[in-house]
């Protein structure tokens, strides 16, 4: 497995400094999504245009980029 790195990116930032194993690009890739799904939901402040989840590899290559978006609206089937 490889070490990635996930830092928040935009008009707030926090550099990972410890990182998440990943065995591959796209395993990386889908979890800065969810941490990016997470944040919006969380912390719906930081839901905004330029807002991002950075992915670098073990030599600190950027890779991929997740936009932070809040977490979307489900109506209930069974509201009135």
């Amino acid at each position: 497995m490889n070490q990635f790195f996930f830092d928040l990116a935009g008009s707030a930032s926090a550099h990972d400094r410890v990182g998440h194993p990943c065995v591959s690009r796209r395993e990386a890739q889908e979890h800065a999504k969810f941490i990016a799904h997470r944040i919006g939901a969380e912390k719906p402040e930081l839901s905004k245009r330029g807002n991002y989840i950075r992915v670098r590899d073990e030599s600190g290559t950027k890779i991929y980029e997740a936009p932070i978006h809040p977490e979307p609206f489900h109506r209930s089937r069974f509201a009135a």
